[in-house]
């Protein structure tokens, strides 16, 4: 499955790896070079990403065979933000509501993304 950042090839630094970390949650690992394509960007890209990350998030590289990028499994039992479909489907929901609950959704929504 292509997630839909590839898609859209313009994202921001900060929202790319918003979504790196939200695509990692939810896989558990990756490859670099997956990733790289997934996000329209370079292998040297991802890296840089992944290495800014480490110090926020339980992630880590593992080079030669069976490697990648992983998250902790025990982060995982500790999460507390939307999966990315999760947070798809609440954008859609914004959509029904009136301005003042859309804002205060988006806001609530924001706040559970990594």
């Amino acid at each position: 499955m292509i997630p839909k950042v590839y898609l859209n090839p313009k994202l921001s630094l900060y929202e790319r790896r918003r979504q790196l970390i939200a695509v990692l949650y939810e896989r558990q690992s990756d490859t670099v070079g997956n990733l790289a394509f997934e996000f329209n960007v370079s292998s040297h890209t991802i890296r840089n990403d992944i290495r800014i990350l480490e110090l926020e998030y339980p992630i880590y590289t593992k080079i030669g065979a069976g490697g990648g990028v992983f998250i902790l499994d025990s982060s995982r039992l500790q999460q507390r933000w939307l999966t990315v479909r999760q947070r798809e489907l609440l954008m859609d929901v914004c959509s029904v509501l009136g301005d003042e609950q859309a804002l205060l959704m988006k806001s609530i929504i924001g706040g559970l993304s990594p």
